[in-house]
């Protein structure tokens, strides 16, 4: 018996996942197959020829075609942790000595949901906070409870930093149509280190490569020092192309030094991963974490930095 017919979609399926990892968004008109989750892809493709083979072993389809099938298979397996591979992590031991940055769209609080939001800020342990859209986060108490922490509160355009070692500089340097970009500077024990905040919009239909492009090009000729990290929500997934334009050698904090899923939208089911850190050596990511704060739409990522 041929499978011939059964493996016409399970190859498709396969070229969709290749050609679509390849080109990531580079082409407005393909980005739509870009912004496919790998893993809905993946899954079925293996599970597909997964039960191909088995099939074609039980029913003894013969020896050619369950030959074929194990190659297929194993194209797809390849295909799949190459896909996936920068979305997982293994576990990691949070590292002693670092400097623990971390960034949470925050999508505007309400007041009755200010008090958790501090309490998810506390929770993160960290040296510093980048925030997106903090809303009314330190509303009522908020300040005064960070303040006992040891924490200063700062807000600069679309953003806000909340740290325990000194803050150089907060301002916002670009924000037009949508597009928001904040420049920190903090002083930490591994010297100065500057931060690009960065909020892109939301529109799915929005094609990012050209998006991207036009924001550098109008940046370029801004006052903006050389980034240490790029961190925000940029709505593009990791890995793209048009996230290169942006962060250059920076290299993304969760696929390289990532533990556990790394999705961080939606934050029940997280399965894009848009909220991201890219580090620029000489600064290292040791240690990168996705959590969940327990409400709103995001979820928070957590990096341990340290300077090689």
């Amino acid at each position: 018996m041929s499978t011939r017919w059964w493996k016409v979609p399970l190859v498709a399926l396969l070229a969709l996942l290749i050609v679509s990892q390849v080109l990531t968004d580079r082409l407005p008109a393909l980005q739509v197959l870009w912004w496919i989750p790998r893993v809905l892809l993946a899954a079925p493709l293996v599970a597909g020829f997964a039960v191909l083979l088995a099939c074609a072993m039980r029913w003894r389809w013969g020896a050619v075609e369950v030959k074929r099938l194990r190659v297929w298979l194993g194209i797809s397996v390849a295909a799949a942790l190459i896909c996936v591979a920068s979305d997982w992590g293994l576990p990691r031991v949070r590292p002693d000595g670092g400097f623990r940055l971390a960034h949470w769209n925050a999508c505007y609080p309400e007041r009755q949901d200010a008090r958790h939001a501090v309490d998810t800020i506390l929770g993160f342990e960290a040296d510093a906070v980048v925030i997106t859209d903090p809303g009314l986060t330190f509303v009522d108490d908020g300040i005064e409870r960070l303040r006992a922490a040891g924490y200063g509160v700062l807000r600069a355009g679309s953003f806000a930093i909340v740290a325990r070692v000194p803050v150089l500089e907060a301002l916002p340097k670009f924000d037009s149509r949508e597009r928001h970009l904040t420049q920190f500077a903090l002083d930490t024990k591994f010297g100065r280190l500057w931060i690009h905040a960065v909020d892109m919009p939301s529109s799915p239909t929005l094609p990012r490569y050209p998006l991207v492009r036009s924001l550098v090009a109008e940046t370029a000729a801004l006052a903006i020092e050389p980034a240490d990290i790029i961190v925000g929500d940029f709505n593009i997934t990791r890995g793209s192309a048009s996230l290169k334009l942006l962060t250059g050698d920076a290299r993304e904090a969760f696929a390289t030094a990532g533990t556990g899923w790394g999705g961080t939208y939606p934050r029940r089911f997280p399965l894009w991963g848009i909220d991201l850190m890219h580090v620029r050596a000489p600064w290292v990511a040791l240690r990168s974490e996705i959590v969940d704060p327990g409400f709103g739409r995001h979820r928070a990522q957590i990096v341990d930095l340290t300077k090689g």
